[in-house]
């Protein structure tokens, strides 16, 4: 404790509690339940009251301040102030909840000079009964009241429901109120977890590490105004990974143990904070989990132990992410964890030691792909990006390598070819793009290139940029430009055969053989 000089605010503030308790003692004394014992109590009111019966006789307060139940001496030393006002130092005392300041009045300890000159604060009362606690009595302060049980724990209703919506965190009612969830696991979601189990109340309050913080504790919050026989046995403290474990019974995450005892004392004693008791858990069990020498793959708290096909399905990949994911997880020992249910994740997270043989999945060439996994080392990005370009040149590669190539083209039909590769293999976006760009001032190319707008239903925006008739003639033409784009390789020569022919073009081009 330390002492400060009191100001003269705090002195007025004291003259008028002693002034209300010069009226009554009803504010010192508990509410008691149906079932709580009042002999204690009717004899405590018996002590209060003789004191008060003194409150005019400076002498008998001062006697009375020195002898009996700790309660009416503080009690006397307050309204002995009351007639002398000479006020000693002020005292602060610290407690887990603050600072809380008394002044030196009378015979008795700290708390309970603390309950008699604060007296109007329930929170504060609570404390002259610390002792009648420790010999079994439960009490329990509601904003408004303290209340006595007795030997009963359940704590009264208006106390419950003040305490839970005084908690730090949003939670939601469970099972009829056997249960609050902080809105993570009230939607089940597999975060690991605090849980602090109220015996008494009859619930159970979790908080996940998503909403768990650094500067408050659930258990301090929830203690706060209580006094109980054996504080440290009315509330169990627990902690769970929380993993939705698909491994079977022989899974590592079924056989993990509980919060080790130092961790629980040292948060029962104000020690830790909410996240830094489920970060040292999590500490704790990390080397077990990691030392498991079976592939153990884990994403967003599902765990499918050793069930490749499983945890592929469940990261929803694309077709080349599950081609590298199958590819590369074989090879994987341990603990494969992830903090999201993601392949791209998955991906970026391999690369680092399996960058070839992700790339090799989707690249079978040996040199392409050393070249691909070189330029990504010199630029990395998202491996699953990587992975799609590479499918698509993959795929363009191959679509293009089936058409027939050509020796020469008339400027017509070089026009046409190059279009109808570029649709294969991109698209109608990037055909669309390259008609406009590589449109020519005259010919017959323009009505052409006009056709084509009209296979791809892009023509009406650049209606303005064609005259009437190189419109009419692209569009006497269009089943034939679609054929171009679209028909089997196999028939793709045959196609543009009757496109320039009937376009009027003669010997547009000789083909390879």
């Amino acid at each position: 404790m330390r002492a400060r000089r009191a100001s003269g605010g705090r002195e007025g503030e004291l003259l008028k509690r002693a002034a209300r308790l010069r009226e009554s003692v009803d504010s010192l004394l508990p509410k008691l339940s149906a079932g709580c014992p009042t002999d204690r109590f009717d004899r405590l009111r018996k002590d209060l009251e003789e004191v008060r019966a003194a409150r005019d006789d400076e002498d008998r307060l001062e006697r009375l301040s020195r002898r009996g139940d700790p309660i009416p001496r503080a009690y006397a030393g307050l309204l002995k102030f009351y007639l002398d006002e000479k006020l000693p130092g002020i005292l602060v005392a610290p407690y887990p909840g603050g600072d809380l300041s008394f002044a030196p009045l009378g015979k008795a300890s700290k708390e309970e000079q603390i309950a008699v000159q604060q007296s109007d604060d329930p929170k504060r009362l609570v404390l002259g009964y610390l002792r009648w606690a420790r010999k079994g009595f439960h009490f329990f302060a509601a904003p408004n009241a303290l209340y006595c049980t007795g030997k009963d724990p359940r704590p009264p209703a208006e106390f419950l429901t003040a305490q839970i919506a005084g908690l730090p965190y949003r939670l939601e009612a469970r099972d009829g109120g056997r249960r609050y969830d902080c809105p993570h696991l009230a939607r089940e979601e597999p975060n690991p977890y605090l849980s602090i189990d109220w015996e008494g109340a009859g619930t159970t309050i979790r908080v996940c590490r998503r909403c768990a913080k650094s500067d408050r504790q659930l258990l301090g919050a929830l203690s706060q105004g209580i006094a109980v026989p054996k504080p440290e046995r009315t509330f169990t403290i627990d902690a769970s990974l929380n993993v939705d474990c698909h491994g079977g019974e022989e899974c590592i995450h079924r056989r993990l143990p509980e919060l080790p005892r130092g961790l629980r004392k040292r948060y029962l004693f104000g020690k830790v904070s909410d996240s830094e008791l489920l970060d040292a858990y999590k500490g704790e069990v990390a080397p077990r989990i990691a030392q498991s020498r079976e592939p153990l793959f884990v994403a967003a708290g599902h765990c499918y132990g050793a069930d490749i096909p499983s945890f592929i399905e469940a990261l929803k990949p694309s077709p080349e992410e599950r081609i590298a994911l199958a590819k590369v997880l074989p090879v994987v020992d341990g603990l494969f964890e992830l903090d999201e249910v993601k392949a791209s994740r998955a991906l970026e997270k391999l690369w680092h030691d399996h960058a070839e043989l992700i790339v090799e999945a989707i690249v079978p060439d040996p040199e392409k792909a050393q070249r691909l996994v070189r330029e990504a080392r010199a630029s990395p990005g998202r491996v699953s990006e990587l992975l799609a370009r590479a499918a698509r040149a993959g795929r363009e590669e191959a679509v293009l390598a089936e058409l027939p190539r050509y020796r020469s083209l008339s400027a017509e039909a070089q026009f046409v070819d190059q279009v109808a590769r570029l649709y294969r293999g991109q698209g109608d976006r990037a055909a669309e793009k390259l008609i406009l760009e590589a449109l020519p001032r005259e010919g017959k190319a323009r009505g052409l290139a006009y056709g084509l707008l009209v296979v791809l239903e892009k023509e009406r925006a650049h209606d303005w940029q064609f005259t009437d008739t190189e419109r009419e003639f692209g569009r006497s033409l269009s089943a034939l430009l679609g054929a171009t784009l679209r028909s089997p390789p196999s028939a793709y020569h045959e196609s543009m055969a009757a496109l320039f022919a009937a376009a009027g073009v003669t010997d547009f081009g000789e083909r390879e053989p």
